[in-house]
């Protein structure tokens, strides 16, 4: 009789155990670039740090034209062939690294907060 207890209750354990699952992998969060209310993205707290981790690697001083190092990049892009706020999707500095595009990938969090960046009017801020 005790090891009937001892049994069912090692059974009911492993069955509750077994239902509990912890995703280990934090998604990101996804900005919708065409949504008008979405906070404002901040060139030097977002964007640059994107730039530093993917790109400059390649696209430093002395290398790779646009420099994006943290010093140089917002010159570097603020001109018409790497941003158009006009059409913020044919912008070069997002459809190069996007996560389709052909160069060192963007995230799907990093393509759309790009995006958004881009869509907001691109300040340096």
């Amino acid at each position: 009789m005790r090891t009937l207890k001892t049994l069912l209750s090692l059974i009911v354990l492993a069955i509750i155990m077994s239902g509990c699952a912890y995703n280990w992998i934090v998604e990101e969060e996804v900005v919708d670039p065409s949504d008008p209310d979405a906070p404002a993205v901040s060139f030097s707290a977002q964007i640059a740090p994107i730039f530093a981790a993917k790109c400059t690697s390649c696209h430093s001083t002395g290398n790779q034209n646009p420099d994006l190092t943290s010093e140089n990049a917002y010159s570097s892009l603020n001109s018409s062939r790497y941003i158009n706020t006009s059409s913020p999707e044919s912008s070069l500095i997002y459809t190069k690294p996007s996560p389709s595009g052909s160069h060192v990938k963007f995230s799907e969090a990093e393509a759309a907060l790009v995006l958004t960046w881009i869509t907001q009017g691109a300040q340096n801020n």
